[in-house]
């Protein structure tokens, strides 16, 4: 069963993205809500809510008549990409795991040299 992730949180984590990968810097100001808009070819109020969200996580700071600031709080940053190397690491470790590989292994699979095989070919 496949789940459609409303776009909104498709838009947060694209924004949390670029703030955890350094795209964004702390303390740096971020685009218009009717710039955003724009770029994702979206409702200014879908921006308004990924924003919103974002602002609640503490990624993102409202200034007075001055629009958008990436956090300048590093620590939560390097908190929330910690967060989401975790998050990555065991949705990796689980396919492999469905694979029927076992974490032992990964070390040997990437030391391996790469081969490619002809599957099928004499």
């Amino acid at each position: 069963m496949e789940t459609t992730i409303p776009t909104y949180i498709k838009i947060m984590q694209t924004i949390r993205q670029e703030i955890v990968s350094g795209v964004l810097e702390p303390d740096q100001k971020m685009a218009s809500i009717k710039e955003l808009s724009g770029k994702y070819h979206v409702n200014p109020n879908t921006v308004q809510r990924a924003l919103a969200n974002l602002e609640e996580e503490g990624l993102v700071k409202s200034r007075r008549t001055a629009g958008k600031y990436v956090t300048d709080n590093r620590l939560l940053i390097k908190s929330v990409r910690c967060k989401e190397a975790r998050k990555i690491t065991e949705e990796f470790l689980s396919s492999l795991e469905q694979l029927g590989i076992h974490p032992d292994e990964l070390v040997s699979l990437f030391s391996e040299p790469k081969r490619t095989e002809n599957v099928g070919t004499a």
